[in-house]
């Protein structure tokens, strides 16, 4: 579609700089892809590419995973421990759910950005690294600077260049396609025989909104897949909120003609 091959044109555009990116866009519209095509794309191909998902880590280890810590830092700290930023070093570090950082490691991270370096909890020196960040967020980042959320000073560095993720509902047209790579890797991984969709089941999906975007596709087509007799997909295998689009859309019809 139009929308996605804007955004494969950002993102062969910026891949091959050095510049910071800030994906936006919903929930499941494959963010952690773009931003591992960005890295496959760049010069730091061989390097690592590290993913964090910022929502995910508690906030009291959260200094430790991102900076590292020196063995004896805190009571648990029987070891050093090398923190994800020093992990990602010649490569690219990929901090998912920006949104969800709290303000001191706000601040702590637009201090990497800006001085390249980083010092492990409970050590004296910092270490100079040299990493690509590429963030992503479904949240409203200029709404949460405005609130005193999120600091702007790192939202202007962060989103030094942004990628926007379309939903799959502004761009129904790929949804036969996408449908049909995620059957043959679906098929694939199962080492079923054959696994098809038929012409009705396959107009429902793309008719339906997608609020959760492609990863509630690729679950939708993982449970149909379970119930499909003979690798066959039909209408019935698919979940009710699916199978309802096409009886409201019927109902409506009816409506109109009366």
């Amino acid at each position: 579609s139009p929308a996605m091959q804007n955004t494969d044109r950002l993102i062969t555009r910026v891949a091959p700089t050095d510049s910071t990116v800030l994906i936006s866009g919903e929930s499941g519209t494959g963010k952690g892809v773009a931003a591992r095509r960005l890295h496959e794309l760049s010069a730091r191909r061989d390097g690592p590419f590290v993913a964090v998902n910022c929502g995910a880590i508690p906030e009291t280890l959260m200094e430790s995973e991102l900076f590292g810590h020196t063995k004896g830092a805190f009571t648990s700290a029987d070891r050093a421990r090398k923190g994800l930023f020093v992990q990602a070093d010649h490569g690219t570090i990929f901090l998912d759910e920006i949104g969800e950082l709290p303000l001191p490691m706000q601040t702590k991270l637009l201090h990497v950005l800006e001085a390249k370096e980083v010092r492990a909890i409970g050590g004296e020196a910092t270490r100079k690294i040299d990493v690509r960040i590429v963030a992503a967020t479904n949240r409203d980042l200029p709404a949460m600077v405005r609130e005193g959320r999120f600091r702007e000073d790192l939202f202007f560095r962060l989103s030094m260049f942004q990628i926007p993720m379309p939903p799959l509902r502004e761009r129904r047209s790929d949804l036969p396609a996408l449908i049909k790579h995620l059957l043959t890797r679906r098929l694939q991984s199962s080492g079923a025989a054959k696994l098809e969709i038929d012409a009705e089941a396959e107009e429902l999906l793309v008719a339906f909104d997608w609020p959760g975007n492609v990863r509630q596709l690729e679950n939708v087509l993982h449970r149909a897949a379970i119930l499909a007799d003979g690798g066959h997909i039909h209408v019935a295998d698919l979940p009710p909120e699916v199978a309802r689009v096409g009886s409201n859309s019927s109902a409506v019809a009816e409506g109109g003609s009366g």
